[in-house]
């Protein structure tokens, strides 16, 4: 069973792509930031849910804020509002973001969902409502599909695939297809203390990206974030501070020639 489940996050992955460049994935959250935009298989992910759907089932209810600045440019930022909760014994999550000015403004709602097949293995969806505004050429609208799943293969080691935006939706024929893509995730957990995560990206545009990140807890109270991104060659690092039913995240990414890049997170744990 375990590697038949291996077999087809693999064979996803071999899916054509056949997209344009629109409403970028993998922004949100924080500490996925702060890993290199890794950790789709880490079930301790916070707001994991929005890179991928099936670690609701795994998530405490929480309320999250979320902003990122970009290079320091005081018009591009990403500010969203993300929750978790449970209806009737069902994981679900919701997410709305926006990036942009008055110029060109992108916003996306998700409706999310995960459902246990059993202790380990865990699968989920969301639906993805996209709007787009540019100034002088009207709005446009799309909804796009998720689809994702979740394995802990061993007690050490874990496994995720999510394809997004499976339905290529489109926003306008002028404009194109938003992008479809898919990753492949792994988390090693050598000790309590440590998670070493690994993520393999592709859509359309590039080649397969590779993404690095590590995760070391100096306590409950207090964890420390590393990553890389080996497409863009980004180093990334965070912090997360637990105080009580409060956390605290922050992360940045440095890109070798646009710079630095800073996101901050509050969230009330239920």
């Amino acid at each position: 069973m375990k590697f038949l489940f291996f077999v087809l996050g693999t064979f996803l992955v071999l899916l054509p792509f056949r997209s344009f460049a629109a409403f970028e994935p993998g922004k949100e959250p924080c500490l996925f930031l702060a890993r290199g935009s890794s950790g789709i298989a880490c079930p301790e992910l916070e707001n994991g849910f929005i890179v991928n759907p099936a670690l609701l089932a795994n998530a405490p209810m929480r309320v999250s804020l979320f902003y990122r600045n970009y290079f320091g440019i005081k018009t591009l930022n990403d500010m969203a509002l993300g929750m978790n909760f449970t209806v009737s014994g069902l994981p679900l999550g919701f997410f709305i973001g926006q990036f942009g000015t008055s110029n060109y403004k992108e916003q996306e709602i998700r409706f999310s969902g995960a459902w246990h097949f059993s202790k380990t293995f865990t699968v989920g969806g969301s639906v993805n409502l996209y709007f787009l505004r540019i100034k002088n050429y009207g709005n446009h609208f799309a909804t796009g599909a998720t689809v994702s799943l979740f394995y802990r293969l061993f007690p050490y080691l874990n496994f995720a695939s999510v394809v997004g935006n499976l339905n290529e939706p489109k926003l306008s024929n002028e404009r194109g297809a938003i992008p479809l893509y898919f990753t492949m995730g792994f988390e090693i957990i050598p000790s309590s203390a440590i998670s070493v995560s690994l993520d393999i990206f592709k859509d359309n545009q590039f080649d397969f990206a590779f993404r690095y990140g590590l995760r070391y807890s100096f306590n409950r109270l207090l964890k420390f974030f590393v990553g890389f991104r080996q497409q863009v060659h980004a180093f990334a690092s965070g912090i997360q501070l637990n105080c009580s039913i409060f956390h605290l995240n922050y992360s940045f990414e440095l890109h070798p020639e646009l710079g630095m890049s800073n996101a901050f997170e509050v969230t009330y744990a239920f």
